[in-house]
């Protein structure tokens, strides 16, 4: 069991069913940051760059429902690459030209 501090403030991907006649029945990916603004057990998933039909600004979950969030769907942050560290060639860092 994860402790709150460990999961507030994680960013995770949650699945929503749409509120909308636009997608029925399909559930749609949404980005959303967890937060705690009242006391345990509850936590609010704030949706990050949501579409702009949705209605709501995030949901609210149990802790279990947060840690499975955390746990299985957290959002990977894409490592950036220093511009030294990338030449552009993506097959190789060298001059294998013919000499």
């Amino acid at each position: 069991m994860m402790l709150p501090q460990e999961i507030i403030g994680q960013k995770v991907w949650l699945e929503v069913e749409p509120e909308d006649a636009y997608y029925p029945g399909e559930k749609i990916r949404v980005q959303a940051e967890i937060s705690q603004p009242t006391a345990p057990p509850w936590y609010y998933a704030r949706y990050i760059n949501p579409p702009r039909w949705f209605r709501t600004q995030g949901q609210w979950l149990t802790h279990h429902e947060a840690e499975m969030a955390v746990l299985l769907n957290p959002v990977l942050e894409d490592l950036e690459l220093e511009e030294e560290d990338y030449d552009g060639d993506e097959l190789t860092n060298g001059d294998f030209s013919d000499r």
